[in-house]
């Protein structure tokens, strides 16, 4: 049988689950700006998962069926509750299933804040990262109304390969030596890879 005209299958596959709807908007909205050649993202949010587990259990289910799969951790619920060993342990699992883990400290937006300026503040929560992207993103919203509208990799993306993946590079350097609260975007991870491939 004739292969139909238009319906050409992906040649890789890539899931990236998040908690939040940030992650899965702004990864949705990467596919949607590139729509990448031989490429197919599924950005997964998979509603009230509640934390690290949900979204490393879910990340591991999805490895089946995908190429490469990330999982986005925000480090700072693990922080708070003081779930540092059982978060390590659970990563390894996931890791060892092939789960890519990326994490951001203390949330996503430390990402966002990296595409306007480099950073070594050491944030106590999501908040205070927030306060400090409306300096540049004044009506910035954490709704999923705003983030739709706002079309954040398409409007950043001039700032993203200058600006933030060298800003996220260099927070990794003599990581061992900060403290807990220093920030972390390894997003910046999956673009070094994006952009390679």
């Amino acid at each position: 049988m004739a292969r139909q005209p238009g319906k050409r299958k992906p040649r890789y596959t890539v899931a990236l689950v998040g908690d939040g709807y940030t992650e899965s908007i702004y990864f949705t909205d990467l596919r949607d700006t590139d729509r990448p050649e031989g490429l197919r993202i599924i950005p997964d949010f998979p509603g009230r998962i509640g934390s690290f587990s949900g979204v490393l259990d879910r990340a591991m289910a999805l490895k089946e069926d995908f190429d490469r799969v990330y999982a986005l951790i925000d480090m700072d619920a693990v922080i708070a509750q003081n779930q540092q060993l059982t978060y390590e342990q659970h990563k390894a699992v996931a890791a060892r299933g092939g789960v890519i883990v990326l994490e951001n400290n203390p949330c996503f937006e430390i990402w966002l804040l990296l595409h306007f300026r480099q950073t070594g503040r050491l944030f106590h929560n999501c908040n205070e990262v927030v306060r400090e992207l409306r300096r540049f993103i004044p009506n910035y919203d954490k709704s999923q109304r705003f983030l739709e509208a706002a079309g954040l990799y398409h409007t950043l993306l001039p700032r993203l390969e200058v600006h933030a993946v060298l800003n996220a590079q260099r927070l990794e350097l003599d990581r061992d030596a900060h403290d807990l609260l220093y920030p972390r975007a390894e997003v910046y991870k999956f673009f070094e890879w994006y952009f390679a491939r």
